[in-house]
């Protein structure tokens, strides 16, 4: 046997004689992100959750180290840390003893060319993860910044309001944060408070017992809210939620209980709530259409996206969406990708892969000339950032006045697309024009 065979299978044998003790052994690297971790069965419940492969901790920095006691060893020729925590005095000697060892067979694993930490099936999966925040954050530093505070915050329970225009990347911002969260094994469970009926909201958010109301699914439902626990809830358009609801809401955020329709005993949640919106919700908040209690409790940080139009990285956005709507069959013509550049996106990504679809349909060689864009895009002419009135009478003419699709097309119910249209002013006519 190899010596860096030796040097894993006494690591390995170290890792087994821990599973049923009360010790734990992390090893993170110069930059303490910890790339291998084995917690004792007895340990299990005083090791905090963050304490996991991928996440980032340094000896002496973490709050764990205030109540159990740590042993930290450097690795000699390597630029890393081997750590043993332990609950109590009596094991102090026994735990350094072992983290020498450890540091020790990592050295020998290194010198005879093998990887120097031996990489579980969790830190694959987390460098698997990172994949999503480069697709979200691209090369844009706002967005990094943005992903890397909001990963900080979300490791702590507070909840988090992402602003940003229509379309912004919403979504898939908050699918990344889940991700990269330690909550990623749990379920991501989005809820668009726009496209659900105002009469149904109720019940798809909280759920309800057989038999609640008539009509009732005979087995229940859980709700969407019980059905994010252990993970994160994602609450798009929150804006759009009834008044009525949002005590609600607010009262299974402040409780972490929950109440289904037709029941008596409340059921614990534990989540991450993550909440979206395109409203000026402050304004909502002085016009009473949103409830002040529960804004600041949703927006323990609000986080703001940038539209498509302030990226850094847009022109790289472009050339990547369409690498991935044409698999890489596709270019652009340099005066087309001129004019991609320059358009203002009001719609953002959504418009974005919506125009890319059609060049790429209409292109004969694959090759997106200025032809095959949209008109608006091709002579430049777009609603101005902010004007939502604009954006959805644009949408509106576009689909030659058809209300449903226009609401299918904005992912909203014909219902909430008819109080969106009365409250900017936009009246449909019998004729199908507006006034």
């Amino acid at each position: 046997m190899s010596p860096s065979d030796c040097a894993a299978a006494e690591f390995d044998q170290l890792a087994a004689d821990l599973r049923a003790s009360d010790l734990a052994v992390l090893c993170t690297d110069a930059g303490g992100t910890i790339l291998f971790s084995h917690i004792g069965e007895a340990m299990a419940g005083d090791i905090v959750a963050d304490l996991r492969p991928g996440q980032h901790w340094q000896p002496g920095r973490s709050q764990v180290v205030d109540r159990l006691h740590c042993h930290a060893e450097s690795i000699p020729g390597l630029a890393g840390m081997v750590s043993v925590l332990s609950r109590s005095n009596a094991t102090a000697p026994y735990a350094a003893a072992l983290a020498r060892m450890a540091a020790r067979l990592i050295a020998y694993r290194c010198a005879a060319g093998a990887a120097p930490f031996p990489e579980g099936p969790e830190l694959l999966a987390h460098r698997a993860r990172l994949g999503a925040a480069e697709r979200v954050c691209g090369n844009d530093p706002a967005m990094k910044a943005s992903l890397k505070l909001a990963q900080h915050l979300a490791q702590r329970g507070i909840p988090l309001l992402l602003a940003g225009e229509t379309g912004s990347g919403k979504e898939v911002f908050a699918r990344a944060l889940h991700e990269l969260s330690h909550r990623y094994a749990g379920p991501f469970v989005a809820v668009n408070c726009a496209a659900i009926p105002e009469a149904l909201i109720e019940s798809e958010l909280f759920g309800y017992r057989k038999g609640a109301f008539t009509g009732a699914a005979r087995e229940g439902y859980r709700g969407r809210i019980l059905q994010a626990d252990g993970g994160t809830l994602f609450l798009d358009e929150i804006g759009d939620m009834p008044i009525a609801l949002q005590a609600r809401l607010l009262r299974v955020l402040e409780t972490r209980e929950i109440v289904p329709l037709g029941g008596e005993q409340p059921v614990n949640v534990d989540l991450q709530v993550v909440s979206a919106t395109h409203r000026d919700l402050e304004a909502g908040v002085r016009e009473g259409r949103f409830r002040e209690d529960l804004y600041y409790r949703l927006a323990g940080m609000c986080i703001e996206l940038p539209p498509l139009r302030r990226r850094a990285d847009r022109r790289a956005l472009l050339l990547r969406v369409l690498f991935e709507e044409s698999q890489g069959r596709a270019v652009f013509a340099p005066a087309a990708l001129d004019l991609l550049d320059a358009y203002a996106w009001p719609g953002n990504f959504r418009e974005l892969r919506n125009a890319v679809k059609v060049a790429i349909v209409l292109s004969a060689d694959d090759i997106v000339r200025p032809e095959h864009l949209p008109p608006a895009i091709a002579t430049g002419v777009a609603c101005a950032p902010g004007d939502e009135r604009g954006a959805l009478l644009a949408s509106i003419e576009h689909h030659r006045w058809n209300l449903s699709a226009v609401a299918r097309r904005l992912g909203i119910s014909r219902r909430t697309l008819y109080r969106r249209m009365h409250r900017l002013g936009i009246l449909a006519s019998a004729e199908g024009g507006h006034g």
